[in-house]
């Protein structure tokens, strides 16, 4: 964080480094500074698309939805190709339950770039919350082609299989996920609870036991937007 410090000295005002800057600080939990960073902006800065999304982040940090959208349609009227933008009002629907609304705005998202692990992730929780689970898989899939090793890949197809009592495979699919990315408490939720679906009663324990702990040290912000425990827009960097 020193570096972006010293690099803001040396270039006053300039959107990517207080991007940069403000994205430490929204990691270390302190939304308030990155607020504070992005109000000190002067007029030019403030014509950034950048800033507008950091901004967004920070109100959503802090569970202020409203004005977090409200940053987010200024970033697109700066910039209709921002990234991230239409990622970030799909989360805050999707978030709160507005599948319709997060299905359009990960689709444009995907548009503007085809290989967003993420948001092609989060399309297909939203058409499996839905109940669409062929649509689900079908978003899948651009991430099953280009980023076969990643964690969301095997996450997300696993809880379609688990969607459709395929517990065997669902089960392949969480075993992947968990092994390339341990620490993740999702994959050994949904793992113990195809276990369990199995019959495998002290294995489906020992992953319950796992998800436990791995929650009880977990540091995030849990979030109370709109009344409603949600998890914070992630970064797609």
């Amino acid at each position: 964080m020193y570096s972006f410090h010293t690099a803001l000295q040396l270039r006053s005002g300039d959107p990517e480094i207080i991007d940069w800057l403000g994205r430490s600080y929204l990691q270390e939990q302190q939304p308030e500074k990155a607020l504070e960073l992005a109000g000190r902006a002067d007029s030019s800065s403030r014509n950034s698309a950048l800033i507008h999304i950091l901004l967004a982040r920070a109100y959503d940090a802090q569970d202020r939805l409203d004005e977090a959208a409200r940053e987010i349609q200024q970033a697109l009227k700066l910039d209709p190709h921002c990234h991230g933008a239409h990622f970030a009002q799909g989360f805050i629907a999707w978030s709160t339950g507005d599948m319709a609304r997060a299905v359009g705005e990960f689709r444009q998202e995907l548009e503007l770039d085809p290989y967003e692990i993420l948001a092609a992730y989060y399309l297909a929780d939203a058409f499996e919350k839905q109940g669409d689970l062929e649509a689900a898989e079908a978003a899948l899939a651009p991430i099953g082609k280009n980023a076969a090793n990643s964690y969301l890949y095997h996450l997300g197809f696993g809880r379609v299989q688990e969607r459709k009592k395929k517990y065997p495979l669902a089960e392949e699919q969480y075993r992947e996920a968990i092994r390339l990315a341990p620490q993740e408490q999702e994959a050994h939720f949904h793992l113990a609870v195809v276990l369990r679906a199995q019959a495998k009663t002290a294995d489906a324990n020992a992953e319950f036991q796992t998800f436990s702990q791995l929650q009880s040290q977990s540091k995030c912000g849990t979030g109370q937007g709109m009344g409603r425990m949600r998890p914070h827009i992630p970064d797609f960097d």
